[in-house]
């Protein structure tokens, strides 16, 4: 069983965002920045030579917490209210924990900041990888035929060993 505090209940939001900034600007990236719009957030920042914006879709209040006989005010309400806010900070402690991993990923050498962020590299545009290639991918998997992206870069295939 785990306990509150691995689940993220005990850390408040802001504390959470408060180390996802920390652990950005500890690894050398610039121009941190959070910024919410309705139920989705978003975290950008600058880091070897390219921007990352990570956007991501917070608990809703209006759906993902639903308790029978919910009325806007009394005890159901605050129970509602209670349940979004741990929901939250449970989201934000997940996501700094996954931003620390990665963090600590490039700064141990096992893969680039570019490769552990890939899909929230900003593009030309405006636009992130993953902004661009959603509609491929789901275009693949309707048709069942593998996207081209121009000249492809050998695939890595393991090989059995030779005795």
């Amino acid at each position: 069983m785990t306990s509150p505090y691995t689940r993220g209940d005990s850390l408040s939001s802001g504390a959470s965002r408060e180390r996802i900034r920390l652990a950005l600007v500890e690894y050398g990236a610039t121009d941190v920045l959070f910024s919410q719009r309705g139920n989705r957030s978003a975290i950008a920042f600058r880091g070897d030579g390219r921007h990352f914006r990570i956007v991501v879709s917070l608990p809703d209040s209006d759906g993902s917490v639903m308790i029978p006989g919910d009325t806007a005010q009394g005890p159901i309400g605050e129970a509602k209210a209670k349940a979004l806010e741990r929901a939250n900070r449970r989201f934000w402690h997940a996501l700094s924990v996954s931003i620390e991993a990665k963090l600590a990923a490039v700064a141990a050498g096992l893969a680039s900041l570019e490769s552990e962020f890939l899909a929230h590299v900003v593009l030309p545009g405006n636009h992130t990888v993953l902004d661009e290639l959603e509609p491929v991918i789901e275009s693949a998997y309707r048709s069942g035929r593998r996207p081209s992206f121009g000249d492809s870069a050998p695939s890595f295939t393991l090989a059995p060993a030779v005795p």
